[in-house]
């Protein structure tokens, strides 16, 4: 990830700015369940090990938040790209580059996490808390995953310390008999007084990172055997 920056001596502080949250964004756009309409354009299409994506960016760009959007699929359906990525963003615990997660509070379909990042002295700590929803679409087979930050839940920022707004979602559509379309978005903003340019850079490198770990999960999942759909949901 973020190969672009190997060269800068900051790579450390940028790339845990990168990794707050899995997938963590700011996204204003519904779904459509089809091609990106004309607010996007598309910026590349790669593939990796197996895994084949395109990324979009905005048509016209928000300044100090950028935005991207990344089409792609899986091997798995829906419900299980689903569930799993749930799991992962619920997970607390420390996630390196001096990143802790914290569950505050969980329930079948939901969860609110506090994520704190640790940077050196020369930089602020970032902070916020997520709160992730689970929703489906029985009739035609959708998930989603979406998440909007709740930072009221948290007490009074600290001295030295900068919250994050975010939001942004997943939505996996049925694909054939046992695979899922997907659809990533976000927005985000890095906080700080990073070049633009630079952050742009940063949270595209965030946006493929959130997509390759997923596939990366899935793939891991069904190695250990336990990739089939899980009981329907109620």
């Amino acid at each position: 990830m973020l190969y672009a920056f190997r060269s800068l001596p900051t790579l450390a502080v940028l790339t845990a700015l990168a990794l707050i949250a899995v997938g963590a964004g700011l996204a204003e756009t519904a779904p459509d369940g089809g091609e990106p309409d004309a607010s996007w354009r598309m910026a590349s299409r790669e593939s990796h090990d197996g895994l084949e994506w395109a990324v979009y960016e905005e048509a016209v760009k928000t300044p100090g938040r950028p935005a991207f959007r990344i089409e792609t699929s899986f091997q798995v359906p829906p419900v299980v790209a689903a569930l799993t990525l749930m799991e992962e963003m619920s997970e607390p615990g420390g996630m390196g580059s001096g990143e802790t997660r914290r569950l505050i509070e969980r329930s079948d379909r939901e969860a609110l996490v506090h994520t704190y990042i640790d940077l050196p002295f020369m930089f602020s700590d970032r902070e916020l808390a997520v709160r992730i929803r689970h929703s489906d679409d029985l009739l035609n087979g959708i998930h989603r995953i979406d998440w909007v930050d709740e930072n009221d839940a948290l007490p009074p920022v600290g001295k030295g310390v900068l919250r994050l707004s975010t939001r942004g979602y997943w939505e996996f559509r049925p694909l054939g008999e046992a695979y899922t379309s997907a659809t990533y978005v976000s927005r985000a903003e890095v906080g700080g007084s990073l070049p633009a340019a630079l952050s742009d850079r940063l949270l595209q490198g965030q946006a493929l990172d959130a997509v390759r770990r997923l596939q990366s999960l899935l793939v891991e999942r069904e190695r250990m055997h336990v990739a089939a759909p899980p009981p329907a949901l109620e």
